[in-house]
């Protein structure tokens, strides 16, 4: 399976799931390197382009609460710059 194929099966879907610790929760993200590699396109117009990149395709594949947008914003960013290094 590629990266964004729907899935066969639901286990074929929780085999894709990453988990980031987000506002102090273990939180299961769908296609999270389809959205780190949106992410990396958006690199060279900076920090800001870049958070807007990985919140609004988080939210194109899983579910966020409104008011932990940003503590999303702030976990993906991290960890996107960790796995950048």
């Amino acid at each position: 399976m590629t990266s964004g194929e729907k899935p066969c099966c639901a286990a074929a879907a929780a085999a894709k799931l990453q988990y980031l610790v987000i506002g102090g929760h273990r939180i299961a993200i769908a296609e999270l390197e389809t959205i780190f590699i949106k992410a990396r396109e958006a690199e060279g117009r900076g920090e800001e382009a870049v958070r807007a990149v990985l919140l609004k395709q988080v939210k194109a594949f899983n579910y966020v609460p409104p008011p932990a947008e940003k503590a999303y914003e702030d976990a993906l960013y991290g960890e996107f710059k960790r796995r950048s290094k």
